[in-house]
């Protein structure tokens, strides 16, 4: 029994060795669980590299965002509440069943902002090998970064910045000036490398002041003569017994030779020119050359002309006319000689208690280096001395109306080609002290544009201000005839230059009519690279390209008015822009502002307008460079947000880590 139960095992161990029947499902089966294990860490390693991934783009979006908040290069709690906010947006709570979703982000410097988020994933298949899920965790850096850019903010610095917008509790030039610092901070907290930025400043009102960075370029482009709107005194001689002498009377008057002296504006014909009144002559000397800056015109007790007032013989002054010639009215002077033939006894001098209001021409040399210049235009005819603050006037023009396309000769809308040796291609100065309006104010239309002759007792004295037949600078609170602050040209600045900057900024004050040319002529011709500054502004010390904005702000829309004085004169008078009434003068002024924003378009500047406290019209907006260009702020906080998103615009944003 024994041997016969071996034998039926040891047969049937050899048949099912020997069977190979159900092997697969024998090896299936105890290859499951390597194979679960393997598509389950694929899936799960799959999921976590998708999570790892979105977690990562969360975290660059919201340092992105944090940065983009981030003004002047203080990384505030706001700025941090936009990046977790984003960050939240593109990695939301329960995202692949995520828990402990973790972001952080902070300032790295003045420029970066950095973060860091981390989130648990848990697993979905390899549960059943007790894996607890995967820690995951990223870092990101968000830089604000620059390479060549040159900034030319043209600034409206008019009176009615002195206003206050509703909600705000400072003044639209307090705002401004706020604004321009924050703008200031934020840029230059971005990482330059081997670029460079540069700030230049217009503020302009009815003129721009740019005086000084002529002077510093090339004192020559500067004339040495400058022709305003102003008055002569009249002076009475009293000789004993009455009338003047006959000596006094019959001398002989020998004329020189006529000389061209600069060709005028404003006058585009041979009748026009020639019907023009011409500036007043010198008053007579007895040696010596004819000073320029003294006009007094001489009479005598009958109110009679006379050219000798004293013991002399002789008498020499500057007598003025316009003439056409090779196709311009060009004003002339002459030298003119009065000799008697004998002496007479000394009369007595007095104010005549009357002033000629008229045109003058002015030896401004001296006034150009820094010097007062005397003149004869003080009460009753006493020494009126004024320096120059360095507003100019523009250099020879041509009227056009309000379509027409400006001719080549009028230089005043060339902003490229450099002063020469002609005088219609120079900048004169202008000094609002020496120069009157033609009427009792400015904002009265003159009865003549000839020589008016006014009683001193119809005028108020340098003393008061805002009175009738004064100068111009006796107006400057009303707005009339005023020079704003000084221009800045393209400076190179970084974060350690603040206070420089903040100290100019604070100087800009509020005053002036709303001239939108005048502001835009000088942004072009600072920040041009192939103009007057072509040896500072063409290229870079990195050699790469430079990019270059006009920031234009302002607070109203033009409003020219023919009794201001302005870069272009005074219009009443010297008829340069051809205006007959303030809405046509107006008319005139935007279009020459439309083609040079045209101007900056084909040079290929950006321009930036900004509208503060008032909207937008067409021709503000069609300045900029294109729509996203534009900007409307009602009140300061909006200005400082627009200004804040130029400055993100022009600077590059982006991912460091």
């Amino acid at each position: 029994m024994r041997g016969t139960f071996i034998s039926r095992l040891r047969a049937g161990t050899s048949k099912l060795i020997r069977d190979q029947g159900g092997n697969a499902m024998m090896l299936t089966a105890a290859a499951i669980i390597p194979v679960i294990g393997i598509v389950g860490s694929g899936i799960d390693i799959g999921r976590a590299y998708m999570a790892q991934l979105r977690l990562q783009q969360a975290c660059d979006a919201g340092v992105l965002a944090g940065r983009r908040a981030m003004g002047g290069g203080v990384y505030t709690s706001a700025a941090q509440v936009e990046a977790t906010k984003m960050f939240a947006y593109n990695y939301p709570t329960g995202i692949y069943e995520s828990t402990a979703i973790n972001f952080e982000s902070a300032a790295d410097g003045p420029s970066n902002v950095k973060g860091k988020a981390s989130a648990h994933l848990p697993v979905a298949v390899m549960q059943i090998f007790a894996h607890k899920g995967f820690n995951l965790s990223v870092n990101c850096t968000a830089k604000l970064e620059i390479s060549n850019v040159d900034i030319m903010m043209v600034l409206d610095v008019t009176g009615s910045m002195s206003q206050t917008n509703s909600g705000d509790t400072v003044n639209r030039i307090t705002g401004l000036k706020n604004a321009t610092m924050d703008f200031f901070d934020t840029m230059t907290s971005a990482e330059v490398g081997d670029g460079r930025l540069r700030f230049g400043v217009v503020p302009y009102s009815s003129t721009a002041n740019v005086g000084a960075i002529l002077m510093a370029k090339n004192s020559s482009w500067l004339s040495d003569r400058m022709l305003l709107p102003s008055r002569s005194p009249m002076m009475r001689y009293r000789w004993s017994g009455g009338n003047p002498p006959t000596t006094v009377t019959n001398g002989t008057t020998t004329n020189g030779a006529w000389g061209d002296v600069m060709p005028i504006s404003g006058f585009t014909s041979s009748t026009s020119c020639s019907g023009k009144t011409p500036p007043a002559d010198t008053a007579p000397v007895s040696s010596g050359s004819p000073n320029t800056n003294r006009t007094a015109y001489y009479v005598d007790q009958n109110g009679t002309r006379i050219y000798a007032y004293d013991t002399n013989l002789n008498y020499t002054y500057y007598n003025y006319r316009y003439n056409w010639t090779g196709s311009k009215c060009v004003l002339q002077r002459r030298t003119v000689t009065y000799a008697r033939p004998s002496t007479s006894v000394a009369p007595v001098q007095t104010f005549y208690d009357r002033y000629r209001y008229e045109d003058r021409l002015f030896d401004v040399s001296t006034a150009k280096n820094g010097a007062s210049i005397t003149t004869d235009t003080g009460d009753s005819g006493a020494n009126f001395s004024a320096s120059w603050g360095g507003c100019v006037m523009e250099r020879q023009t041509t009227p056009f109306a309000t379509t027409d396309t400006a001719p080549s000769d009028a230089l005043d809308m060339d902003v490229d080609t450099a002063p020469t040796s002609d005088e219609e291609t120079k900048w004169q100065l202008l000094i609002p002290e020496l120069a009157f309006p033609r009427a009792s104010g400015p904002g009265s239309t003159p009865s003549t544009t000839g020589v008016l002759s006014v009683n001193s007792s119809s005028v108020t004295g340098d003393g008061s201000t805002n009175g009738s037949y004064q100068r111009f600078s006796r107006y400057w609170s009303n707005g009339w005839g005023v020079c704003p602050a000084a221009a800045m040209k393209l400076t190179t600045m970084t974060a350690s230059d603040r206070s420089a900057f903040n100290s100019y900024i604070s100087s800009l004050q509020p005053v002036g009519g709303t001239y939108h040319d005048s502001g835009m002529v000088w942004g072009l011709r600072l920040l041009s690279a192939e103009g007057l500054f072509s040896d500072e502004n063409a290229t870079a010390p990195n050699g790469r390209p430079i990019f270059r904005h006009i920031i234009f702000m302002t607070d109203g829309e033009m409003s020219a008015n023919m009794g201001n004085l302005t870069f272009q004169g005074y219009e009443w008078i010297m008829k340069r822009i051809g205006g007959t009434s303030d809405s046509t003068q107006t008319g005139r002024h935007e279009n020459r502002f439309q083609q040079l924003c045209d101007v900056a378009r084909r040079k290929n500047i950006t321009v930036w307008v900004v509208g503060f406290g008032v909207a937008l019209n067409d021709s503000l907006t069609n300045c900029a460079t294109s729509e996203a260009n534009a900007f409307e702020a009602k009140n300061s906080d909006e200005l400082n947000d627009n200004f804040q998103s130029i400055a993100r615009q022009i600077s590059k944003l982006r991912l460091s880590q």
